[in-house]
């Protein structure tokens, strides 16, 4: 397959709730102009997790690595299936369940201010999350407190909602939803995104920006195993620093700018 002949370009904002209210936020890391989506392998296969877990109103957990694509991912399927109806979350981290009520509130395009009164609020969040069926997308997931937790899993539980759920989390966190036994044992896929791997290098990157395209496959090579590492979040911070700033378009230029030095004696 071509995965250049996958790449589009990208909204450059996502619209996701907030306690606060709806904000808008930079779709690619540091805003990079000219950034492209890429269809890749890992993307493919968490598009075919999270339909499935769609169709079975179930809840899935979408893990990765810092900086993998896990939040892109997640709200680049989410704008390809508008039938799904999501509701787009992030917490605050160690939100309390009052936080989320005020997120859904929002998010559902509920009128005026959330109510005061928890089982108000809770009232009318049931009754919108009746119909349409939803996915509720809840990023950062591993930032939530068990309260929480134990809010979605009342929402998830409740006979007049129907809802699926993915929560999106850190690898490296995932311990947090997996030692929750009231959440960890309603979820119904875990499915990790995988960094790109050595042999997408060449294909991917130049697909995700046009400044790559005429770069030396040797040299993506290179710059992917001294720093990026397969990290999308790394390769768009080396394609900001070499589009903006010409004195760091030279490979060793700008990798000893990047990698931190070591301390003095």
């Amino acid at each position: 397959m071509n995965t250049t002949a996958l790449s589009r370009r990208t909204t450059r904002t996502t619209p996701v709730a907030t306690a606060h209210g709806t904000v808008r936020f930079a779709r690619h890391h540091l805003g990079l102009t000219g950034a492209r989506t890429v269809h890749t392998l890992q993307v493919t296969a968490a598009a075919t997790a999270l339909e499935a877990t769609v169709t079975e109103h179930g809840m899935m957990c979408l893990t990765a690595p810092a900086g993998a694509g896990k939040t892109f991912t997640l709200h680049t399927l989410l704008d390809q299936h508008p039938a799904w109806h999501a509701i787009r979350i992030l917490p605050q981290p160690q939100a309390r369940p009052g936080d989320l009520r005020h997120s859904l509130h929002h998010a559902l395009g509920l009128p005026g201010q959330p109510p005061k009164d928890p089982g108000t609020s809770d009232d009318l969040i049931r009754h919108a999350l009746h119909h349409p069926p939803r996915l509720l997308a809840i990023d950062e997931a591993h930032q939530l407190s068990a309260s929480c937790l134990e809010y979605l899993r009342y929402l998830y539980d409740d006979p007049h909602t129907r809802i699926a759920m993915v929560l999106a989390a850190s690898s490296h966190r995932l311990r947090t939803l997996r030692t929750t036994p009231m959440l960890a044992s309603r979820v119904t896929c875990w499915h990790e995104l995988h960094p790109l791997d050595a042999t997408q290098i060449t294909t991917v990157i130049p697909a995700f920006h046009s400044h790559w395209k005429t770069t030396d496959p040797d040299l993506l090579v290179h710059l992917d195993q001294m720093w990026a590492h397969g990290n999308f979040r790394r390769w768009a911070t080396l394609t900001y620093r070499t589009t903006t700033r010409p004195a760091h378009t030279e490979p060793d230029a700008l990798l000893r700018h990047l990698t931190p030095r070591p301390e003095a004696p």
